[in-house]
């Protein structure tokens, strides 16, 4: 039985590379700043607010939306097939099971997401990530031009909508007033008021699809609808993780200065390729445009910014920022929870009721502010236990042992 118990604990983090804490702290940054508009206007109607907004939000929306949106939870989402590559192959270097250890490990992120969408905020990424990790199983221990391929075919069958001309600015008719209608709840409604919502609401079911349409018809769109959105995001997931895998079985984020060649043409092609298409986004009407721009620049800019990160970081490693974004990546299941509670609490009308008032603008502000505020938890944390407190349930629960956490 001993012997079975020590191939089940973790594996040694003594060789921990820390500039991929540093960038996981990074994308947890930039995805609290693109989070701050759905927590403050709704996850729908946030999409809604720009011609309400004074001229300094206004700015401050565009450069949230150009530099931000669409380009952290792709680096975020890259890292967590790296980090299942890396898992499989110390797995394999020191003999220990890995299927049904992986396979708990996405159950149990399974669980966390479930809460938080529900229960928490209903921008959550967890449950996504467990679904899609449970496909992305079958392929970590393929070949890196295995998990290449697939990565570009699934990215071409991502972009192929972008190719077709769409009605630009066009808003399906019932999501604007549905947008309204979530903001009301949130900004009034009780706790019991918004997880009411967030289990019976669907925002296709709001969409009026013609006159000539039937209610049963209407049902059915609206499942229909429902079920490639769900296709979507799976597959625009999946096609990231196995770019991170891809990354990972390269090792070009291993030894980032004998690989700074590579990593200096991604700097320069991912943020010129991204921004360029993320500002015809950004910057035009065109629903291809802007299709092309989310679905496809957004992943390009955050290779981009993972390739010139890494190279900043070989050169200023030691900077006591780096230090503040690898705490915070060490724990960042615990930090991207924290965020969802604090802010939810902070503008939703059961917490202090500051929803949609506050602006864009001094919104990025408060961001800045209490992601320092979470470096310096992080810090403090770490300096006494191993693990953030839902990292340590996740690694307990996956290993079937509770795991030390004092230091």
């Amino acid at each position: 039985m001993s012997g079975s118990i020590k191939e089940m604990s973790p594996l040694d983090s003594s060789d921990r590379l820390n500039h991929i804490d540093s960038l996981r702290g990074f994308a947890l940054f930039g995805i609290l700043m693109v989070n701050m508009l759905a927590f403050q206007y709704g996850t729908i109607g946030f999409k809604f607010i720009y011609p309400g907004l004074t001229s300094p939000d206004q700015s401050a929306h565009v450069f949230i939306e150009w530099f931000f949106q669409g380009s952290f939870y792709p680096v975020f989402s890259i890292f967590f097939g790296f980090g299942a590559v890396m898992i499989w192959d110390r797995s394999t270097e020191k003999q220990r099971p890995f299927n049904l250890m992986f396979i708990r490990r996405l159950l149990l992120l399974m669980a966390i997401g479930f809460v938080h969408l529900y229960f928490i905020w209903d921008g959550d990424i967890l449950l996504a990530y467990s679904i899609t990790g449970l496909i992305f199983f079958f392929f970590i221990k393929r070949a890196a031009k295995t998990l290449l391929v697939w990565a570009l075919l699934l990215a071409g069958f991502m972009a192929l909508p972008g190719l077709f001309p769409g009605d630009d600015g066009a808003v399906p008719p019932g999501l604007k007033e549905f947008g309204a209608s979530e903001q009301e709840i949130l900004a009034e409604g009780s706790y019991a008021d918004v997880v009411t919502h967030r289990f019976t609401s669907n925002p296709y079911e709001a969409i009026d699809y013609g006159p000539g349409v039937a209610p049963e018809e209407q049902e059915l769109l609206a499942s229909a609808m429902s079920v490639i959105n769900f296709i979507t995001i799976t597959v625009q997931t999946l096609f990231l993780f196995l770019l991170g895998g891809f990354i990972a079985k390269k090792r070009w984020l291993h030894r980032p200065q004998q690989n700074s060649g590579i990593l200096l043409r991604a700097s320069v092609a991912g943020v010129t390729a991204g921004l360029i298409l993320k500002g015809a986004m950004v910057f035009t009407d065109n629903a291809s445009l802007d299709y092309l721009g989310y679905i496809i620049g957004g992943p390009i800019l955050g290779v981009g910014y993972i390739a010139l990160f890494t190279l900043v970081f070989v050169k200023t490693g030691a900077a006591s920022i780096f230090r503040g974004l690898a705490y915070t990546g060490q724990m960042a299941l615990t930090n991207y929870l924290f965020q969802s509670v604090v802010m939810t609490t902070i503008f939703y009308g059961y917490g202090f009721g500051l929803f949609a008032s506050l602006g864009t603008l001094a919104g990025i502000l408060l961001a800045v502010a209490f992601f320092a505020v979470q470096m310096l938890l992080s810090k403090w944390w770490l300096g006494r236990f191993r693990f953030g407190p839902v990292e340590w349930i996740w690694r307990s629960g996956t290993y079937l042992r509770k795991q030390p956490i004092r230091k």
